[in-house]
């Protein structure tokens, strides 16, 4: 935060940013959220914990953006947030069995982005649909707004 803190006004001046992969305590949430401009990714590495899955709880969903962080960081079966999802994908054991209908086991790809949407869903106990829109609609702001 400090490096932003000195940075404000280049920052201010592109429109904000993104904090990536965000494993942090709710006061540091609340600290990016304080500062201003900024969302905060959230990925399977963000959801491991059951700390970590009460801070996305408490996230306001106007200030999160999705993400995979391809090929880490997916959900495993070991993190707090696997218990929320349903969609499921085919995998195999060794990159040679690999076909276009299948992952790779423990290779995290860009479709599974659909099982943070669902762990988030599930974490705050919201529409997957509603929460995707909204989402989909930071990214614009973020990515796309006027400048």
């Amino acid at each position: 935060m400090s490096i932003l803190e000195r940075n404000r006004d280049k920052l201010q001046a592109c429109g904000g940013g993104v904090v990536h992969s965000f494993t942090g305590s709710l006061e540091e949430a609340q600290g990016i959220l304080a500062f201003g401009g900024l969302y905060i990714g959230i990925n399977g590495c963000s959801l491991k914990t059951e700390e970590n899955v009460e801070v996305v709880r408490q996230l306001p969903n106007d200030r999160i953006m999705l993400e995979t962080d391809c090929p880490w960081c997916g959900i495993r079966p070991t993190h707090a947030s696997h218990k929320h999802l349903t969609t499921k994908f085919p995998t195999v054991k060794k990159k040679e069995k690999w076909t276009a209908d299948t992952l790779i086991d423990g290779r995290n790809e860009p479709c599974q982005i659909s099982q943070v949407l669902e762990a988030i869903a599930g974490i705050k106990q919201e529409p997957k649909e509603k929460l995707a829109e909204l989402y989909y609609q930071n990214t614009l702001d973020m990515f796309f707004k006027a400048k």
